[in-house]
């Protein structure tokens, strides 16, 4: 297994995570040079799929390592409900091991503060007028006093710029927006575009600084968005199309690989993991399990199959959810099942033969679909057990 970092003789590096909002749709980054060269100095991971096709709850199962269902944030409206008595952070692991840590992020609740020694938040009112190189470049630079150090950036442009020019201008079944996905798609490649200036800029800043060769580099992205792909989703958070929930990490650092694109299913709970093994830090007693795993013995050639749960409940859509999660998926490399318990529809998808996930093969007699239901029944089963011994442990 690979051992990167190894704590005992090498100094621990900084880690620097820049989350690109919004910006996981394969098809896009496919056509911005920038991801393409992203992909020459790094390791990239290019089929993380997320827990959940929106922020909060995608970014909260990234910093604890487990599910939404297990960390209390599994609904739109649970953004105060994660268990900070029972769980302990990404960030409470590294301020133990002696990191600095800081955040600058539209708001500054987004992710549970345990363990950050500075906060920063600026704002979706004033976010569109802040050059965020700019801000995270000069951030860095006061950040090369306190080394080790963990920063986690926002880059917000492109989910302020859905806001503006599609949520606040149509709903769920417009017309005028599904009948243009061309026009929407052109639009939405031109603010990925702008992700990678964004991104150029502050790897030129780190290299400039002499950070680049001790730090650890994770660009990663949450989720994507409907360009009108699916009329009942206009952005991201109703449905579990691979178009929202689909992602990429870039890990960027003198002991991984460059140039290495691994292709397999990896989950957004196996970031934490990864990160711990990294350093060679042990998950903690007394608290939830992880329920993530690292991923990098997969750079070893260690591949293994790994299913990926998601879920969702959306504000909107056919079938509005915004409580708690009402759409459950688990994905393979090559199959995908979904169940909407509101409207008990179920679709199989194919993903080697029907990358849109158009044609759905759910009741047709597949040996899969009943093996990815026992998988879903599992991993249900995981999470009601993990809160039950919590909650037995607190009475």
């Amino acid at each position: 297994m690979m051992k990167i970092f190894n704590p005992f003789k090498k100094k621990r590096p900084n880690i620097i995570m820049v989350f690109i909002d919004g910006a996981a749709r394969q098809d896009a980054l496919n056509l911005v040079p920038f991801y393409q060269d992203l992909k020459k100095i790094s390791t990239t991971f290019s089929s993380m799929i997320s827990y959940a096709p929106y922020s909060i709850a995608s970014l909260n199962a990234i910093i604890s390592g487990m599910y939404g269902n297990v960390n209390g944030v599994d609904g739109y409206y649970k953004a105060y409900n994660f268990d900070k008595k029972k769980i302990f952070t990404l960030t409470q692991y590294l301020e133990e091991e002696g990191y600095y840590n800081e955040m600058d992020f539209v708001l500054a609740d987004a992710i549970p503060n345990e363990g950050f020694h500075k906060v920063r938040a600026f704002g979706a009112d004033v976010a569109k007028n802040i050059d965020l190189a700019e801000r995270h470049s000069e951030i860095l630079n006061q950040l090369k006093n306190k080394q080790p150090f963990f920063v986690f950036f926002d880059y917000n442009k492109i989910a302020l710029n859905l806001v503006t020019s599609v949520i606040k201008k149509y709903d769920d079944f417009s017309e005028g927006y599904f009948n243009n996905k061309e026009k929407n798609f052109v639009r939405y490649v031109g603010w990925v575009k702008e992700s990678g200036i964004y991104l150029q800029k502050l790897l030129d800043h780190i290299k400039k600084i002499g950070l680049y060769e001790n730090s650890i580099i994770i660009i990663f992205n949450d989720h994507g968005c409907s360009v009108g792909d699916k009329v009942g989703e206009k952005v991201y958070g109703v449905y579990l199309f691979d178009y929202t929930i689909k992602c990429s990490a870039w890990l960027i650092g003198k002991d991984f690989p460059k140039g290495m694109e691994i292709k397999n299913t990896i989950r957004s709970i196996d970031m934490m993991p990864s990160i711990l093994e990294a350093l060679g830090i042990q998950q903690k007693k007394g608290y939830k399990p992880i329920q993530g795993k690292s991923f990098l013995p997969f750079l070893d050639g260690n591949i293994e199959k790994r299913i990926a749960y998601s879920e969702t409940g959306g504000l909107g859509g056919p079938t509005p959810s915004p409580n708690t999660h009402n759409v459950q998926s688990v994905r393979t490399d090559h199959w995908k099942l979904v169940h909407n318990k509101t409207n008990k529809k179920t679709e199989l998808y194919n993903l080697d033969e029907d990358n849109e996930e158009n044609n759905n093969l759910s009741g047709k007699g597949l040996s899969i679909e009943t093996e990815l239901w026992k998988e879903l029944e599992k991993i249900s089963e995981e999470n009601a057990k993990i809160n039950e011994e919590f909650s037995a442990k607190n009475q």
